[in-house]
C-alpha cells in the first residue's frame, strides 16, 4: 500500500492538461520500474557469466535513475512546467524502450530481465498516456 494517490490528491491545485488517475497511475509504475531495473541490474551483475549482461545492466541502470527522476519530478506540482514534464517522460520512454530491447535479448535465460522488460514497458505506456494532452 501507498501513499501515492493520497498524497497527490490532497495537492489543493490542479493541473492544466494532467487527468489525475494517469498521474498516479504514471507515478506508480516509475516507482515499480525504478525497482524493478535495480533488481535487474543487480541480478545480472551476480549472474556468473555476466559479461554478455554489461549492455543491458547500463540500460536499466539508466532507466531506473530516469524513473525515479520522473517521479520526482510529477510529484512536485508547484513549479509545474508543462514542456519540462513532457520532456522528462519523453527522456524515460526512450530509457524503457532501451532497457526493454536489452532485456528482451536475456528474458528467456534470465528470469530477472524478464519482469524488468515487463515493467519497463508498462512504465513506458503509463507515461505515454500521460505525456498525449502535453503535446
Amino acid at each position: 500500500m501507498t501513499d501515492i494517490a493520497a498524497m497527490l490528491n490532497a495537492y489543493p491545485g490542479t493541473l492544466p492538461s494532467i487527468d489525475d488517475d494517469a498521474l498516479v497511475i504514471c507515478v506508480q509504475y516509475c516507482l515499480n520500474c525504478a525497482q524493478a531495473c535495480t533488481s535487474c541490474a543487480d541480478a545480472c551483475a551476480a549472474d556468473p557469466g555476466a559479461a554478455h549482461l554489461v549492455r543491458c545492466s547500463g540500460a536499466v541502470l539508466n532507466c531506473a535513475d530516469l524513473a525515479t527522476a520522473a517521479v520526482r519530478v510529477l510529484s512536485r506540482p508547484t513549479p509545474y512546467d508543462a514542456e519540462v514534464t513532457a520532456a522528462t517522460l519523453r527522456a524515460l520512454i526512450e530509457a524503457c524502450r532501451a532497457a526493454y530491447d536489452e532485456c528482451r535479448k536475456h528474458a528467456l535465460e534470465n528470469e530477472a530481465c524478464r519482469i524488468c522488460g515487463d515493467a519497463c514497458r508498462r512504465c513506458a505506456q503509463a507515461c505515454r498516456r500521460l505525456l498525449r494532452p502535453l503535446e
